[in-house]
């Protein structure tokens, strides 16, 4: 293992300076650095197995596996998910880490950044033009000099890991989590990179980086990325979904088979930057919606205001609609709906989620991708779970690469930028069969391979001596 700072990568003088500015900068505006919280534990409510990590806990913090995420948007706490679901599984005793869950001045700074961020995804998916390229741009700049920051921003932030055991094993889900872990000196700490767009500020220096792809290690290795630090694991899916889905796959040829009414996925991102998208959508597939050709599984996750506009914009359409708000009545409509089964055709044309809590906002999606006959979604880490994909909008032009990783694959369709091209898909994908057949036939082939195999491997490399 490379133990080198940045790798042994240079950087430019001016580069160093300005992340020692900006640095200071934070240091300076928050008081970072000079903290150190006491850490506890408690038990997760929604996965037995599990203890998450706070300065507010009950238990005392032991030797245990650690997994690190952030909650900024929902792709790394699905990252995170999809780890922890895997070692519980394996009965390996599993913290939650995640950096915002601390009260503590460097929480703060890094949920501002967090702020900014879901701000302008939001507004560059609702305005497009320029302030979409401006974004998109933004997102696809991940340099050197970023990686150089982060790292530098990581040594103030060690206190956020004070207390816990230095010889338990780290596997991180976002970057900064895994500085910090290596500023600390954690022993082992494996890091799972998001997405198939190479850059450097998703690398964490002197430890080991998976990535979920072989063109996303190729383009690693020839950035200077030492290959000791380095390995292609698989996607990173969670083990209810990856375990299940041979089955699940064939079960959806069988409703393929059979004609039914096809069921689309639609979960809103984190951010919430969907919702114009969304309700352009519902507007152009009334006439398949009216006619039980198709049904709109509609998840708002925590966002009440994406909730409401959908409600009142189905009102006014006159699409009648079910909403489900809390996690019993999920698990409830979930048994009543299983793949395999009749459609009720009682049933409204659109169904729409609503869940008080972040976790189970985005665990509501891992659910119902089990009995979807097709998931909608921007190119997000969603991009890489084994289900028939329709591809909406991206959210930064980093995301452009997830989907041709999809299409490789033969489980995804092409990047649906104008919804007219969203609507022809849903119309094709509930008149005809042989897309959906092949999607299908790819998603089987794919996990006989171990393609969707990442965090599975990520935790038996976590537990190798």
């Amino acid at each position: 293992m490379n133990r080198e700072p940045m790798f042994g990568l240079e950087t430019s003088f001016l580069s160093k300076q300005t992340a020692g500015l900006i640095r200071g900068i934070l240091q300076k505006k928050y008081s970072i650095g000079s903290s150190s919280v006491p850490l506890f534990s408690t038990p997760s409510p929604l996965y037995p197995g599990l203890e998450l990590i706070s300065d507010k806990g009950l238990n005392p913090i032991q030797k245990r596996l650690v997994v690190g995420s952030i909650r900024m948007g929902y792709g790394h706490h699905r990252m995170a998910l999809s780890v922890y679901s895997h070692s519980i599984k394996k009965q390996i005793p599993t913290y939650l880490h995640d950096l915002l869950a601390i009260d503590s001045p460097e929480t703060k700074a890094i949920a501002d950044i967090d702020s900014g961020y879901s701000y302008f995804s939001r507004l560059s998916a609702e305005i497009g033009g320029p302030v979409e390229w401006l974004w998109g741009t933004l997102m696809s700049q991940g340099n050197l000099t970023s990686l150089e920051l982060s790292c530098q921003l990581a040594e103030l932030y060690k206190g956020l890991m004070n207390g816990i055991p230095k010889d338990s094993s780290v596997i991180t889900t976002y970057p900064l989590n895994g500085q910090i872990a290596v500023a600390s000196g954690f022993q082992k700490t494996i890091h799972l990179i998001c997405d198939n767009y190479p850059q450097y500020y998703l690398l964490v220096p002197q430890a080991l980086n998976l990535v979920q792809s072989p063109s996303a290690y190729t383009k690693f290795i020839q950035m200077g990325v030492p290959k000791e630090n380095l390995a292609v694991a698989g996607h990173w899916v969670s083990e209810d979904v990856v375990s299940n889905a041979v089955t699940d796959s064939e079960n959806r040829v069988r409703r393929i088979d059979s004609k039914k009414c096809r069921r689309f996925l639609i979960p809103i991102g984190g951010a919430g930057a969907q919702k114009g998208y969304v309700l352009d959508l519902i507007r152009l597939s009334k006439k398949h919606l009216q006619n039980k050709k198709a049904v709109f599984w509609i998840n708002t996750g925590d966002h009440s205001k994406v909730l409401k506009s959908i409600e009142t914009f189905l009102i006014v359409q006159k699409i009648p609609y079910l909403s489900i708000d809390n996690w019993d009545d999920l698990i409830h409509f979930i048994e009543r709906h299983p793949l395999r089964s009749e459609d009720h055709e009682n049933n409204p044309p659109v169904v729409l989620f609503h869940f008080p809590s972040h976790t189970e906002a985005f665990s509501a999606t891992e659910k119902l991708i089990r009995i979807t006959d097709v998931l909608v979604t921007k190119p997000s880490e969603l991009a890489f779970y084994p289900v028939p994909k329709l591809f909406i909008r991206r959210v930064g032009d980093h995301e452009a690469a997830s989907v041709v990783r999809s299409l490789e694959l033969g489980e995804g369709t092409v990047e649906c930028r104008e919804v007219i091209h969203a609507k022809e898909l849903i119309h094709i994908f509930s008149e005809s069969s042989d897309l959906l057949l092949r999607m299908n036939e790819s998603v089987i082939r794919n996990t006989i391979e171990g393609i969707y195999n990442g965090s599975k491997a990520a935790v038996e490399m976590s537990a190798a001596n």
